[in-house]
Parts: C-alpha cells; sequence; structure tokens
C-alpha cells in the first residue's frame, strides 16, 4: 500500500457522523478514511451523514469512484441523508459527474455549515453549527 494523501476527522454526534476532508486524496487516502468512517458509522439506527468539503482540494478518479461505493455501502446500512458542504461549484460539478451523484433525494449540497445543519434537522438529523467538532480541523487545514 502507498502513502497515504489527504486528511479527515471523524466524529460522532447522536444519529450524525461528521466528517471533514482537507487536502488532495489518492486512492489509499479514500481507503482508510472509509474504513474508519465504516468502525465509526451509528448503523444500529438510522442515521445521517454531515461532509465538510470545504478544504478538500481535490481527488483522482479511482478515489473518487471509490466514494460512490461508500456512499452504496452507507445508504445500505441504515443511512437516510447525507449533506455535504462544498462551496466551489467547479468541485462539487466534478466530485457529481465521477461519483455517479444525480437526482437522489437522500444527498444534498450546501455552500455552509449552517445550511448543512438546518437541512439535516429538517430530515430529523438535530445537529447545530455549535455543535460541529471539528473547527480546528478545519481552521488547521485552510489553504492560505
Amino acid at each position: 500500500m502507498g502513502k497515504i494523501h489527504g486528511e479527515w476527522e471523524i466524529s460522532v454526534i447522536r444519529q450524525v457522523i461528521i466528517r471533514s476532508s482537507a487536502g488532495v486524496f489518492n486512492a489509499e487516502g479514500t481507503l482508510a478514511a472509509f474504513k474508519e468512517y465504516r468502525d465509526k458509522a451509528p448503523i444500529s439506527a438510522p442515521w445521517a451523514g454531515l461532509t465538510n468539503a470545504v478544504n478538500w482540494e481535490m481527488s483522482n478518479a479511482t478515489s473518487l469512484q471509490r466514494i460512490a461505493k461508500m456512499r452504496e455501502w452507507a445508504f445500505s446500512n441504515n443511512c437516510k441523508a447525507l449533506a455535504i458542504v462544498m462551496p466551489s461549484k467547479l468541485k462539487k460539478q466534478i466530485y457529481r459527474t465521477q461519483t455517479d451523484d444525480f437526482d437522489d433525494e437522500r444527498i444534498a449540497y450546501f455552500s455552509d455549515l449552517e445550511q448543512a445543519c438546518a437541512w439535516l434537522t429538517a430530515q430529523g438529523f438535530e445537529i447545530s453549527p455549535e455543535e460541529y467538532p471539528h473547527h480546528d480541523f478545519i481552521a488547521r487545514t485552510q489553504l492560505i
């Protein structure tokens, strides 16, 4: 296995798994993040995912295709909603195209954390921006 590229933090608050990503991911980084996500996901009851990709720079095509498999795993293991914070329209377009993410009402994209938290709360998975546990990670990985 090669060197892992990409950084992430994963936490669970109630029935919401929160993943924050930063940098450029390769296949090894994507697989390692997926393993931690699977290990922490609260699959014994309905749950939701909140991904903050504001500092995500990009992934190679292989990594992006693995994200589709990660999403399939989530939905087949009691996940009911995925909120993704991805302000860049270009990154969102590439991400959606490469992960075959079209016309699924369980997935929503947002330009900021507040909108994502409000949507998840409306879906029945209460979470507030104040509870978001990765503020230090986002500040540390922010591009200057």
